[in-house]
C-alpha cells in the first residue's frame, strides 16, 4: 500500500520496483528446470562462522560501492576458480569473469558515460528504450553477476535446496 504523502518519485520507485519483482520472478520461476535434476540435501538453517563473516563482507561491500553510472565492476567470487570443479574448470571460470565479463562491463560504463547515476537494476528496466549497447552489455553485467553469486562448490550446494516457490 502506498502511503497518501508519497511524491511521484515515490510512486515512480515503487512501481519500478514492481516491475522488477516481477522480471525476477519470472527469471526464478525459469530456472526451476536447472534445479529439478539437481538432488540436495535440505539447509539445516545454522550457519557456520565462514558463512556469517562471508555475508557480512558482502554487505559491507555492496553498502560501500556506490551505484553510479561508470561505476559498474565485476564482482569478486566468493570461491576460488578451481571450485566448481569438475563442472566448470578453473580456466574456463577465469576467462569468464575475468575477460568475458570484464568486456561486459566495459562496455556498459562506456555506454552510460555522462548520464545520471542509476542502480544496475534500474537501468535494466528501461533497457529496451536505450538502445542495443545498454540492454546487451547492461544486461550481461547483471546476468553474470547473478551467476556468479548464485553458483557455489558442490559440497555447499549439497547443503541447499530450492526455495518452497521453486518446489
Amino acid at each position: 500500500q502506498i502511503p497518501h504523502n508519497s511524491s511521484q518519485k515515490d510512486i515512480k520507485n515503487i512501481e519500478s520496483m514492481a516491475k522488477l519483482s516481477v522480471a525476477l520472478s519470472v527469471l526464478l520461476v525459469g530456472s526451476t528446470s536447472a534445479w529439478s535434476t539437481i538432488s540436495m540435501k535440505a539447509q539445516t538453517g545454522s550457519n557456520t562462522r565462514r558463512e556469517i563473516l562471508q555475508k557480512g563482507a558482502a554487505l559491507a561491500t555492496v553498502a560501500s560501492v556506490p551505484a553510479a553510472a561508470n561505476a559498474y565492476a565485476v564482482p569478486d567470487l566468493k570461491y576460488p576458480f578451481e571450485a566448481l570443479e569438475p563442472y566448470i574448470d578453473a580456466p574456463t571460470m577465469k576467462i569468464h569473469h575475468d575477460k568475458h565479463h570484464a568486456t561486459y562491463v566495459a562496455n556498459i560504463n562506456k555506454a552510460t558515460e555522462g548520464k545520471p547515476d542509476v542502480d544496475i537494476l534500474e537501468l535494466q528496466l528501461n533497457a529496451l528504450e536505450a538502445g542495443p549497447a545498454v540492454r546487451n552489455n547492461g544486461g550481461g553485467h547483471y546476468n553474470h553477476a547473478f551467476f556468479w553469486d548464485e553458483m557455489a562448490p558442490p559440497e555447499e550446494a549439497k547443503k541447499t535446496k530450492p526455495s518452497a516457490e521453486l518446489e
